[in-house]
């Protein structure tokens, strides 16, 4: 309809133009009064489709609010922000090897119903990098509490994210923070390719000289070529420059939502938007993609190369304001991260509220609950200055106990809730050793890389922050003396260095030696006809029973096996 529209309006121009031709400045009304109806019905179809798209959107939203959203998530992209970001200020961050102990891609993927690329960026960021004082968290909860209570502040956010929406591949953050450079030696040609069939139709107006009009379709042709051809070269740049004109205007209708939830955003939007609403317009049409324009659109694209010098035009001005278009893209991405918590928070999970004291190495939880984990069982837990050995026979709940605490320390100190009835805890780093792995193609062995990972807890200065360690069967790649005397000095060296450690371990030996310096707890299981049966709750003590071999059994392993290991065991 809206291209038939169009159509009409193209042949009445037509009519119009011919008319003034033939008759000079005057125009029968009549053509007037007969394009102004044409007008106005552009306008309404124009304003009805714009209010069913926005109506498509908000109901798209409210469907989703509250639900988890499965979909493929590439993290060499998610994470491309916070690496640029950690090189720009040497603040604490999860390292690597904890955000992979701690199975943090998935509870990433859980919390993450992020409209747009950078706030799945930001959110992914604010995992990585902790609060260390309770302002900052203070700050986001109230955000996030707005989100949930306010249906009208949510929706009209919610709906100008969607407009944004996500961009596949999103390599906007390489061009704001790193190192990307731009070729501008072409611009001058750009420019002088499309006037030159103009100039060749005034020469020809002048001097009647009909060569100068067989010249202007080879110049149109040559003008096609080079869009196509420059199309191909800038195509990965024009695109991120098109997602930043979403960018823009994203943030220019934020700070007309009407909601005083969301004024601290607002003030700072507004001031960057005075800055950077004329990159809009120099952007307008760069990163468009070929054949969703109307024909008449395309061609004048094509012959007068008007992407290209809109890109060259917004280059410069983009330059001149990277400072302000990189807060911009943290801003928009935070305000998407604290939606998507508030969505996850919504999903009706027990959380609580952590409360933080500013003595070091304390950790209080009840009811405390792996976020991951359906149905879990849930446990309390008290360190104050002393960390926790646990033992425990295998599949009884260590690892899993451990990566709880781990991850609700950080969630505590990312967007102030915890997977828990009751949290009152120091701040921490966070800092694991569960699962370092062999490394083939560098050689080294699993203890190596044991080794190489608890140095790092080791060296990790606990003099303003303590540090939380949580280490999974410490140093198993290597022989039970040297093993057991190396914990043993190791753990006693980082508690009198400042860190709380909660370790997990079969050596009852090493319980024995550090029984002074750490409190002792353990899990178990019992076993009867019908197999093996968890509790997975927490008990005071060393737990002194084994079901290895009583696992081996249970997996029907040959009897002589099962015999035979309990006759050399005696």
């Amino acid at each position: 309809m809206e291209e038939l529209i169009y159509g009409l309006i193209l042949f009445a121009a037509l009519i119009l133009g011919g008319l003034f031709v033939y008759n000079g400045i005057y125009v029968s009304t009549v053509y007037f009064i007969g394009i102004f109806p044409i007008i106005i019905m552009l306008f309404i179809v124009s304003y009805i489709k714009r209010k069913v798209y926005f109506s498509r959107l908000k109901s798209e939203f409210i469907s989703n609010w509250g639900t988890e959203v499965k979909r493929k998530r590439d993290f060499n992209t998610i994470r491309k922000v916070f690496d640029y970001l950690t090189k720009e200020n040497e603040s604490f961050y999860i390292d690597d090897q904890t955000f992979s102990d701690l199975t943090m891609d998935s509870i990433f993927s859980l919390l993450d119903r992020t409209i747009t690329s950078p706030g799945e960026e930001i959110l992914y960021n604010m995992l990585r990098t902790p609060c260390f004082t309770e302002k900052e968290l203070i700050r986001r909860n109230k955000i996030i509490e707005a989100f949930i209570q306010n249906d009208d502040l949510r929706h009209s956010v919610g709906t100008e994210l969607l407009k944004m929406s996500r961009k596949k591949d999103n390599d906007l953050p390489s061009f704001l923070w790193g190192d990307v450079t731009i070729d501008t030696s072409k611009k001058l040609l750009y420019r002088i390719l499309p006037l030159l069939p103009i100039i060749a139709v005034v020469l020809y107006i002048i001097t009647k000289n009909f060569g100068f009009i067989i010249f202007v379709p080879i110049i149109l042709a040559i003008n096609t070529i080079v869009h196509l051809k420059t199309k191909q070269e800038i195509q990965n740049m024009t695109s991120y420059i098109g997602y930043l004109n979403s960018l823009i205007v994203s943030g220019k209708n934020i700070c007309k939502i009407d909601k005083e939830e969301i004024e601290e955003y607002k003030e700072k939007l507004k001031e960057l938007d005075k800055k950077l609403s004329p990159i809009i317009r120099k952007t307008a049409g760069v990163g468009r993609i070929e054949g969703t324009s109307d024909t008449f659109e395309e061609i004048l694209y094509n012959i007068f190369l008007i992407e290209e010098n809109k890109f060259y035009s917004a280059i410069k001005h983009i330059e001149k304001y990277l400072i302000e278009i990189k807060e911009l893209y943290l801003i928009i991405g935070e305000i998407d991260a604290l939606l998507s918590v508030a969505s996850y928070k919504c999903s009706n999970k027990q959380f609580c509220t952590p409360q933080f004291v500013y003595e070091k190495r304390y950790f209080e939880a009840k009811n405390i609950t792996h976020p991951l984990v359906e149905n879990a069982v849930d446990n309390d837990i008290l360190m104050d200055s002393k960390g926790i050995v646990l033992t425990g026979s295998n599949m009884s709940g260590k690892s899993t106990f451990l990566r709880t605490i781990g991850v609700n320390a950080i969630l505590a100190q990312s967007f102030y809730f915890v997977a828990a009835s009751y949290y009152k805890a120091s701040f921490f780093k966070v800092m694991t050793s569960i699962s370092p792995e062999d490394n083939i193609m560098s050689g080294k062995s699993y203890y190596f890389r044991e080794a190489e990972a608890l140095l790092r807890i080791v060296k990790e200065d606990c003099l303003k922050v303590s540090t939380l360690c949580i280490i999974d069967e410490i140093f198993r790649g290597t022989n039970p003396i040297e093993r057991v005397n190396a914990s043993a000095e190791i753990l006693k060296y980082i508690e009198k260095n400042g860190a709380l450690a909660l370790v997990a371990t079969h050596d009852l030996e090493l319980c024995e030696i550090i029984n002074e310096s750490f409190q002792m707890f353990y899990f178990c299981e019992d076993l009867d006809d019908e197999g093996l049966k968890f509790d997975y709750k927490l008990k005071k003590g060393i737990c002194n029973t084994r079901n290895a071999i009583r696992l081996l059994k249970y997996l029907n392993y040959p009897d002589e096996i099962i015999k035979n290991t309990y006759n050399r065991i005696k």
